[in-house]
């Protein structure tokens, strides 16, 4: 074979080898959906949607339908012969599979710690089910800039990511920086599909504003570790955030506040006693009480949503009350679960008489099982259930707006109140407090408010709700931003 025949040869192979490449990427192409296999009696229906472009690239994005989790991002989709691969690094999960035939795949879905549960997918042309729609979550171009950075937490040496968005390269904006809730959450808070800090971030860049949104340690793309982190510990990193936008030219280094979503507004007044150039703090959702205390105010009010009994309810609670006492003693999380484990044996007999729908309902089994209580034994915990709000709100003294709905059965609407009465007889005179009628925990437009329904509302937060966030911070800035 000559030097001739030999190019045409490697050409003729290249052609090939990227058509039969294009030809699998519109195979796998499509709708894939299939039940997560996660015991004998649980399985979660799973969706991909999967879309190929013209050089053969693939894209998707996951569903958890039954958790109501929808456009979960996809960070690899691979195929190559019969080999399928997906991985989604937000969940830490890895798909693997087979194609069987043009509309069956064969797989398993891995998890962190090895596990791996059965997930065989078809191909459909329509979902049997509807993927709810999030209308507020924006969409390219977008009418502002939008980076994506890192910033050091200097004292423990960890990377924190996250994302900035500016309204332009010119000037100098009033900023804010975005406190997420309870778990290891992305720098969008995504909950039940939900990206709210997205929407909140956009909602507020086009008014004019610079708005620092990041994953929390641990979680996403951060480092560090997000099981022993404290409110104190998050309070820290959100410190160095605002440090962050202090460093960049486009920010008014006088004008940086803190928007605190759920727990994320027991943080927030904690970050602005670590950090006393914060000059505005905005409460979502937040709680005047210690978190043991809000547990239990959240058993009473969620529970009869769900058709759990009043006996159910107590017992859960006493339950619940001495395993919080167990956490607080014991030194170690080790030692608490022991010590639960114990204890727990004192309320078999009440268990025992419950109604199989109550224990259906409440997630008991009988014997009672200590890893029902599971999360109460996480490191951060021992500080957390006992952190006294009270004692960093007093310390407050720059312009706070509290807000809460009063169908909110997570942190219960009484909460705006108490937390307006202990800033104010403090001495604070520039407190703004708003119950919002028919609104959630995450500030939607809702129905019952209980948790169950926050993934089939559309809206990720009620218009007039970020409405008056905008007015008020314009208010505290003395700024007049623009709105597109």
């Amino acid at each position: 074979m000559n030097r001739k025949t030999k190019f045409f040869a490697l050409i003729f192979g290249l052609i090939l080898a990227q058509s039969l490449f294009n030809l699998l990427s519109a195979q796998i192409s499509g709708k894939w959906h299939g039940k997560l296999i996660i015991n004998e009696k649980t399985n979660l229906t799973v969706a991909f949607e999967i879309k190929g472009n013209k050089a053969g690239n693939l894209s998707s994005v996951m569903h958890s339908v039954d958790q109501k989790a929808f456009n979960i991002p996809v960070d690899t989709v691979y195929a190559e012969g019969n080999d399928v691969t997906i991985i989604i690094n937000s969940l830490a999960a890895k798909y693997t599979g087979q194609l069987i035939n043009k509309d069956g795949i064969d797989g398993h879905m891995a998890f962190p710690g090895g596990a791996q549960m059965k997930l065989d997918l078809q191909k459909v042309d329509r979902f049997p089910f509807s993927i709810a729609e999030r209308p507020q979550e924006p969409k390219e171009p977008l009418p502002y800039f939008s980076d994506d950075i890192e910033f050091l937490n200097k004292k423990l040496g960890i990377k924190l990511k996250g994302t900035i968005t500016t309204p332009s390269k010119e000037g100098q904006y009033p900023a804010v920086v975005l406190i997420s809730g309870s778990g290891a959450s992305d720098r969008n808070q995504t909950i039940f599909g939900h990206k709210t800090f997205l929407v909140m971030s956009d909602f507020l860049t086009r008014a004019g504003f610079a708005v620092l949104r990041y994953d929390d340690r641990g979680a996403a793309e951060s480092e560090g570790s997000f099981l022993s982190a404290t409110i104190l510990d998050h309070a820290e990193d959100a410190a160095y955030a605002v440090d962050f936008l202090k460093s960049r030219e486009f920010v008014d280094t006088l004008s940086i506040g803190l928007i605190g979503h759920s727990l994320g507004a027991d943080i927030a007044p904690v970050t602005a006693t670590i950090n006393p150039s914060v000059s505005y703090v905005i409460l979502m959702a937040g709680a005047a009480k210690p978190l043991q205390e809000i547990i239990l105010e959240q058993c009473d009010a969620i529970y009869p949503t769900m058709g759990i009994s009043d006996s159910a309810t107590t017992l859960n609670k006493d339950i619940l009350q001495s395993l919080f006492e167990v956490v607080r003693v014991a030194p170690y999380t080790k030692v608490a679960r022991e010590q639960g484990a114990l204890i727990l044996k004192q309320f078999e007999e009440r268990a025992s008489a419950l109604t199989q729908e109550d224990k259906n309902l409440i997630g008991y089994s009988t014997p009672l099982d200590i890893k029902t209580w599971s999360g109460l034994f996480i490191p951060y915990m021992k500080h957390d259930l006992f952190h006294d709000n009270e004692r960093y709100l007093k310390q407050l003294k720059c312009p706070v707006l509290v807000i809460g709905g009063n169908k909110d059965l997570q942190v219960l609407p009484h909460h705006v109140k108490l937390i307006e009465d202990i800033l104010v007889s403090n001495g604070n005179k520039r407190v703004t407090a708003k119950i919002y009628p028919g609104k959630n925990h995450l500030l939607q437009d809702a129905i019952t408010g209980s948790p169950s329904e926050y993934g089939d509302i559309e809206n990720t937060i009620a218009p007039d709700v970020i409405k008056d966030i905008i007015h008020w911070l314009r208010t505290q800035t003395g700024r007049i931003p623009r709105i597109n």
